[in-house]
């Protein structure tokens, strides 16, 4: 046997073929997990912005932090594997339920996403004025443009998991 059938065994026995075009994958209703993982991001973010700014607390936090941040972005990516059936795979094309469903998460998590934008607009243009916390470097905007990207992957998860009811045993 041959170190790519040996290889195919391990990720079968693993059961890591989901992730593969070649397995079948069951969606699950991820309530709780999406909203862990955008809550990780922000502490991550904060932990990352203040060590680079020179935070009182050691350069052991600020590297807890990226790595938390790091995390945080990867599971966000991963999230749309694990969460409900929102895209195209190889099961074939979405039914009208979940062609329903999808456009319904599609626009609520793009409301959602806009808000927080034209939120976050608004305090940057009066952060200036009061004094507050504004990113000051290139990589500081960098990384909370990750933080909209990484979100924008998340929230049609979070809120197809919430339209749907809870999915049985047997499904």
């Amino acid at each position: 046997m041959g170190l790519l059938a040996t290889l195919d065994r391990f990720v079968h026995a693993t059961r890591l073929d989901f992730m593969t075009p070649y397995a079948d994958r069951r969606p699950r209703n991820l309530r709780w997990l999406p909203l862990l993982v955008l809550a990780a991001m922000i502490v991550g973010y904060v932990l990352l912005v203040g060590t680079i700014r020179g935070a009182a607390w050691s350069w052991q936090v600020g590297i807890t932090g990226s790595l938390i941040f790091v995390l945080a972005v990867i599971a966000a990516h991963l999230i749309r594997l694990f969460g409900p059936r929102v895209v195209v795979d190889r099961n074939g094309p979405l039914d009208e339920r979940e062609l329903m469903l999808n456009a319904r998460a599609g626009s609520l998590s793009g409301t959602i996403l806009t808000v927080v934008v034209v939120a976050g607009c608004f305090y940057a243009s009066f952060a200036v004025v009061l004094g507050t916390w504004l990113p000051a470097t290139p990589i500081e905007w960098a990384f909370l443009g990750v933080v909209v990207e990484a979100g924008a992957f998340v929230l049609p998860v979070l809120t197809a998991s919430w339209l749907q009811p809870p999915l049985d045993d047997e499904e």
